[in-house]
């Protein structure tokens, strides 16, 4: 049977995602690494890490993903946008089941690992594995970036946990 408040739940989610991947396109260009940029959609995927469950994050994550690619990308787009989310996603996943990380910790985690991610699907498409010694700076970008977004959701989740429960 259908849960439609879940799946009510997980729609508004992934139009939140879209939202804000939307907006961030609009945005001036800043000064990060090439191929970086702040990923104010996560906020929703740690948001949801955090109010939902584990499987609800993926299927928003999954689905923005695959929605913002056919709307404003290509199918290598979306390849990367896969292999670094799902990366960052599962690595979130696990220290977060560990509970001896803070939402900013996991976040950033989350960050890095999807830098990560986005590289293993440059060095496979690119058959270079040089790529590699890009992972300082875009580690260091994801960490930075991470820790943002982190401070955001923690505010996020603070706010919402104080006011309503899904």
């Amino acid at each position: 049977m259908i849960d439609l408040r879940r799946l009510t739940v997980n729609a508004l989610f992934v139009t939140l995602s879209l939202i804000l991947f939307a907006v961030e396109s609009l945005l001036p260009p800043v000064i990060l690494p090439p191929g970086a940029k702040f990923g104010l959609a996560n906020v929703v995927t740690v948001a949801a890490l955090y109010l939902l469950k584990e499987t609800d994050a993926l299927i928003i994550l999954s689905t923005r993903i695959f929605l913002s690619g056919i709307f404003a990308g290509s199918p290598s787009t979306m390849i990367f946008s896969a292999s670094g989310g799902l990366m960052s996603l599962s690595a979130m996943i696990l220290l977060k089941r560990t509970e001896k990380f803070s939402v900013v910790g996991v976040s950033a985690s989350g960050g890095f690992f999807h830098n990560v991610g986005q590289l293993v699907a440059a060095i496979f498409f690119a058959d270079s594995v040089k790529l590699v010694n890009y992972l300082p700076a875009l580690g260091l970008c994801g960490i930075f970036v991470g820790v943002l977004i982190g401070l955001l959701s923690k505010e996020i989740l603070r706010r919402v946990k104080a006011g309503a429960s899904f």
